[in-house]
């Protein structure tokens, strides 16, 4: 299978959604913004619709995490030692993983974030 490229270097600092969205398309931030929710409330189906305008597959719904996914995908995850009714999301592909603010693998990653317990993902592809 072939590789995807993911463009790592995107960063906005004003809204993740829009980090994790550029990364995995590589699309410019006024494409993105033009097809994201008015109001910055994102729920797991406002991606499904927001890559799907952008024209790209993805699955219909967050999907359990399969650490050999073939596609890259965003990685949702909670935290475990606070009682928030919120999820978060890193970029996952080929064993390495951006939270925002590094780069690292998997392995790495939940060692420095033992409180995070990944729950889904949703894949991304053309």
């Amino acid at each position: 299978m072939d590789k995807y490229e993911l463009d790592w270097t995107r960063y906005y600092p004003d809204n993740h959604h829009y980090t994790v969205i550029a990364i995995l398309t590589g699309l410019p931030l006024e494409e993105i913004k033009a097809v994201s929710p008015a109001a910055d409330c994102w729920g797991g189906q406002k991606f499904v619709q927001v890559f799907r305008s952008l024209g790209f597959n993805v699955n219909p719904r967050f999907k359990k995490f399969d650490i050999n996914t073939d596609h890259p995908c965003l990685m949702r995850y909670k935290l475990t030692d606070i009682k928030e009714p919120y999820w978060y999301l890193a970029v996952y592909y080929d064993g390495q993983v951006y939270d925002g603010n590094s780069m690292q693998t998997l392995d790495n990653w939940i060692l420095c974030n033992p409180n995070c317990k990944i729950t889904s993902m949703l894949q991304v592809w053309i």
